[in-house]
């Protein structure tokens, strides 16, 4: 029988490391990366053919990793317990990334297309490719701020500098302990 705080997920360790904070790094380089390659295939029609396939690469694995990374999360959820707003917007991620992917595989068939209700078609789901890359941005973003905050909040000390501007109470000493908050200490 595990012990509690023992995940037993697929997505739970990666040799004896959470494999969350590492599968989202992956995430973190491929969903910008493939948005701005699908921006610039989209834009520079030359550039289609060689690069459309990398674009779209980039797409599928940032959407594979972002499955992972919330598989992983639950995984570290069960050991450390629930991370509040983060693992809300990690779960926006998901289904954005999906979405973009399946949206950008959609524009490189029809682009090919050339009738002209194709063509509108096209310049529809290149909105929505862009629109949906900035969405999955956005809440990456917000999902990597608020989970770094969570995990290094409260263990990185402010600067020494905040400490001065305090105002002073007589039979008190200051000092800052790099690994912890400020403290403040009578006599």
């Amino acid at each position: 029988m595990p012990n509690p705080g023992d995940s037993q997920s697929l997505f739970d360790l990666f040799t004896g490391l959470p494999l969350h904070p590492l599968i989202t790094h992956i995430v973190i380089v491929m969903l910008p990366l493939a948005a701005l390659a699908m921006i610039v295939v989209m834009v520079f029609p030359r550039l289609r053919k060689p690069y459309l396939p990398v674009a779209l690469g980039a797409s599928v694995i940032a959407t594979a990793s972002a499955y992972v990374a919330v598989q992983s999360g639950k995984a570290l959820q069960e050991r450390v317990g629930w991370p509040g707003v983060h693992a809300e917007l990690g779960d926006t991620v998901l289904p954005l990334t999906a979405l973009f992917t399946l949206a950008s595989m959609g524009w490189a068939v029809t682009s090919r297309w050339k009738t002209p209700a194709a063509v509108w078609i096209t310049r529809v789901i290149a909105v929505a490719v862009v629109s949906l890359a900035v969405a999955a941005i956005t809440f990456l973003v917000l999902a990597g701020h608020s989970g770094a905050k969570a995990v290094w909040e409260d263990r990185i000390a402010p600067p020494a500098s905040l400490m001065e501007d305090l105002p002073a109470v007589p039979g008190e000493s200051r000092t800052v302990d790099l690994m912890g908050p400020p403290q403040i200490r009578a006599g």
